[in-house]
């Protein structure tokens, strides 16, 4: 086994003493595997499923299982550097590292920054990249193929991904970072943004709204086989004239409802007009299309210079790949990330048909807002009090570790407290620090445990029963918590002169 460095010394005796189950704790190797969970040796992060439970392995061929934290280095964390850090960029993000160690976190699965959390200019990317190189941390890298709704400038559009000027995109954004991680043993893998597609009725809107395009014609040229070419039938559930899928090609005036991503998502009901169904399923044939395109792209750009790290697409919402979007991506990724533990669309029947592991790559547990920004509503995520985070956290690192089709869990928390001057992601998402550096103990003392202690469940023999019923159980929390939340929203509006309780 390869020396240890200081912090993963460290990093070892506090997980180790966490995970033991006798007075000898578990020994981690170089990257923090399990030295006694063997897989291949391959000097690079890869995966494997070895007595009926999946993971990742360790360059030096060791079982790991990554606990992450989704957003610690954002433009957002400003007044934490200028405060915690007397404005020193290195000194943060060095020292972020070091806190997430210290937390129990031992892998980076957003990498050395969040493109969609960058949006003020802050962070220096090429100094946020060259710590990590120099860290010896595990980590995923960003290749963002595609923006972040919250990323679009006013405006602005996302892409025609059929268009030759976004081939070269995809082309030039590899060709600039990858051949310089090709060889990093640190790099699990590369992924392509978070909540890609969010907005996934726009995106199919805006192509076929271009004219001309090579995105109108792919996607027309997609519904005309749907249709068998009958234009007559395609009227009929749409409510259009055309007189041929070629005019319609010429100028389309398609525009899908916003019900059909809704009803993916579980708050809404199929409508009862005629035709409902037909639209929604096109608009899932249309959307496969899109997805299947970036994520072919993005995987021959990578592997033109790369052959050994694992791409891990984009860390899409649970719902946004229904089962024949994975299987038509299946070949151009190697984990499939969606970002939540979801009961509208489970992702274990994914896992089984693709025989690939899953990575929770943005799991919430609830943020605590200002009664304020309640009752201005848009608060992503909200739970009533600060110990209800550590509620739902304690159901999540149990029911994700004891289920065996995941390799690891990106959890949607900030190392330091955000601003909240703006909106959307910096709307006062609370950290496990201060702006000056000061611990919030109790949850710093808590995560910490339960981060070890997700490190114990996956050593353990994997029990489905105990996963299916922390499932349901954090459903129901997580939905008592909402209705609270609610009320009090409801409750503040009915009395706007109620400021404070």
């Amino acid at each position: 086994m390869k020396s240890l460095s200081l912090t993963t010394t460290i990093l070892a005796c506090l997980l180790g003493s966490l995970i033991s189950s006798s007075a000898q704790a578990a020994e981690l190797d170089t990257y923090g595997g399990f030295t006694d969970v063997k897989g291949e040796e391959t000097g690079f992060f890869h995966t494997e499923k070895i007595d009926d439970r999946w993971w990742l392995i360790t360059p030096d061929g060791n079982a790991f299982w990554g606990v992450g934290m989704a957003h610690p280095i954002t433009d957002f964390t400003q007044s934490a550097v200028t405060f915690a850090y007397n404005g020193d960029q290195e000194a943060w993000l060095r020292g972020t590292i070091d806190r997430m160690r210290n937390l129990g976190y031992n892998c980076v699965w957003s990498g050395p920054y969040c493109p969609e959390r960058l949006t003020k200019g802050f962070t220096d990317r090429e100094l946020a990249e060259r710590v990590f190189v120099e860290s010896n941390i595990p980590y995923a890298f960003p290749l963002p193929l595609i923006k972040h709704a919250v990323e679009l400038k006013p405006g602005e559009s996302q892409p025609d991904v059929f268009s030759d000027e976004y081939i070269r995109y995809v082309n030039d954004l590899v060709a600039k970072y990858v051949p310089k991680l090709k060889d990093s043993p640190w790099v699990m893998g590369y992924y392509y943004g978070f909540g890609s597609w969010d907005q996934e009725i726009r995106w199919i809107n805006q192509t076929l709204a271009r004219p001309n395009s090579s995105g109108r014609e792919r996607l027309t040229g997609i519904l005309e086989k749907r249709y068998q070419g009958d234009i007559n039938r395609f009227n009929e559930v749409y409510g259009t004239q055309s007189n041929s899928f070629a005019s319609l090609k010429a100028s389309s005036n398609i525009v899908y409802p916003e019900w059909i991503r809704r009803l993916k998502m579980g708050y809404a009901k199929m409508p009862k007009q005629k035709g409902s169904q037909e639209l929604f399923d096109d608009a899932q044939a249309l959307l496969g299309e899109i997805i299947t395109q970036v994520y072919q792209l993005g995987h021959e750009a990578i592997r033109k210079h790369d052959q050994n790290h694992m791409i891990f697409g984009a860390y899409v919402k649970e719902a946004t790949l229904n089962m024949d979007m994975w299987k038509r991506v299946d070949p151009y990724i190697d984990v499939i990330a969606p970002q939540h533990v979801s009961k509208v669309f489970p992702i274990g029947k994914v896992v089984d048909a693709l025989n690939k592991p899953a990575l929770i790559s943005d799991q919430p547990f609830g943020n605590v807002y200002p009664l304020h920004l309640i009752e201005k509503g848009g608060t992503p995520g909200p739970v009533p009090d600060h110990v209800d985070r550590l509620v739902l956290y304690d159901i999540l690192a149990n029911r994700i570790s004891k289920d065996p089709d995941y390799i690891g869990v990106d959890f949607c928390s900030c190392l330091f407290d955000q601003s909240h001057v703006d909106k959307a992601y910096d709307r006062g998402q609370p950290g496990f620090f201060t702006i000056d550096g000061e611990a919030r103990a109790h949850l710093c003392r808590t995560v910490q445990n339960l981060n070890g202690q997700m490190l114990k469940n996956v050593l353990a023999t994997p029990d489905n029963q105990a996963a299916e019923a922390l499932d349901m159980k954090f459903h129901d929390t997580l939905s008592r918590y909402r209705q609270v939340v609610k009320d009090r929203q409801a409750f503040l509006k009915k009395n706007p002169a109620v400021t404070y309780p």
